[in-house]
């Protein structure tokens, strides 16, 4: 049996975890443990709280800790007495968190085979994403197991000189998590929050474009000045804005000067299956977040990423999504509301947990 401890701490994490998480706890092969770190506990749970999964071990990096130094002080602690106590033979990882460097450290220094899933991420500058792409060729460094969510990241890790045996493209689970999502909402099995549907059906003569924003390189007068062009773009274009507020206080202080602008509506931070939901609505999206660039595809939408450059490259190759720019904003927004053209989805078919399972049912 493979003892397995999964270590989440923000939501992009506990959504790209949770169906393979699921489908292990219901594997006799596995032993299966979920292990929240703390770092956005709020957003976690909201998260995960339409998948049916449980957080088994909990902990609470951002209780008292602000600094990122602080942080990886109290997980690396708290994270060697998880293991300590529960001795498993595997840690999954996913992306290129804190959480998840946390969590790699603690598998090489106890010498705990490590699974990383989306490996292969890069951008090629070690600030952008910060402290992200540090963190990510840290993880590849000493993973056992690469689970590559595309072709492009599979090569890179073999051009790093990973082991060919080691490396596996498996597709996102992301995207597992985001049809399973999807079905739900088409079914109305699951329902978006009543506040964002109201919003919906009170612009419904409007075209609608879905913003967020919280990358720290992009934080302060970077994110001003982006913020101001996009919203000259909406009245330019008769674009009404949508932006579920991220709970980062430096972030919300610069939407609270644009509470009174008429072209943008401010709504609280969003459970995940109503951004989902609200996603499938917009005709337009601007985003720096590397979820919204995998998922945006797979439900027809298309993404001016306000990022000069992305480890996302394949979306933006295939003119899926726009890099910012901010000379040619309504330029590039107005052929991406104009454009029908097919929308190319290349992040595998939703079922990149059950590929992971049966590779690490091999484990020895």
């Amino acid at each position: 049996m493979v003892k397995v401890i999964t270590i989440i701490g923000t939501r992009p994490e506990g959504i790209k975890t949770a169906i393979l998480h699921k489908r292990m706890t219901e594997d006799s092969a596995f032993d299966a443990l979920l292990c929240s770190t703390g770092q956005h506990k709020d957003l976690l749970y909201d998260a995960i709280s339409d998948f049916d999964v449980t957080i088994d071990i909990e902990l609470e990096a951002m209780q008292e800790n602000a600094s990122m130094a602080d942080q990886l002080s109290y997980m690396m602690t708290h994270l060697q007495s998880v293991v300590t106590q529960h001795q498993p033979n595997l840690i999954v990882v996913q992306g290129d968190t804190l959480s998840a460097y946390c969590g790699a450290m603690i598998a090489f220094y106890n010498k705990i085979k490590l699974a990383h899933i989306e490996a292969g991420l890069r951008t090629g500058d070690k600030l952008s994403p910060f402290p992200e792409e540090i963190h990510r060729k840290f993880i590849d460094d000493v993973a056992d197991y690469h689970f590559a969510h595309s072709e492009a990241a599979r090569q890179v890790l073999l051009n790093e000189g990973h082991l060919t045996s080691h490396v596996y493209m498996v597709g996102n689970t992301g995207i597992d998590a985001l049809l399973y999502m999807h079905q739900k909402l088409t079914q109305r099995k699951l329902n978006p929050g009543s506040e964002i549907k109201k919003i919906i059906e009170s612009t419904k003569d409007q075209k609608i474009g879905l913003l967020t924003m919280h990358r720290r390189e992009t934080m302060g007068e970077v994110q001003r000045d982006m913020l101001e062009i996009i919203l000259d773009c909406a009245m330019s274009l008769g674009i009404k804005l949508i932006c579920p507020k991220h709970p980062n206080p430096e972030v919300q202080k610069i939407y609270a000067g644009y509470n009174d602008n008429s072209h943008i509506i401010f709504t609280k931070s969003l459970d995940y299956k109503s951004m989902v939901w609200l996603m499938s609505q917009a005709d337009i999206i601007y985003s720096d977040s590397g979820g919204i660039q995998e998922e945006a595809p797979y439900l027809g939408r298309r993404v001016v990423v306000l990022r000069e450059i992305t480890e996302r490259q394949e979306v933006t190759n295939t003119g899926s999504h726009i890099l910012y720019s901010k000379e040619k904003v309504i330029e590039d927004s107005k052929r991406i509301m104009n454009e029908r053209k097919e929308v190319t989805s290349p992040y595998g078919d939703g079922q990149s947990s059950v590929k992971i399972i049966e590779i690490l049912k091999k484990m020895n």
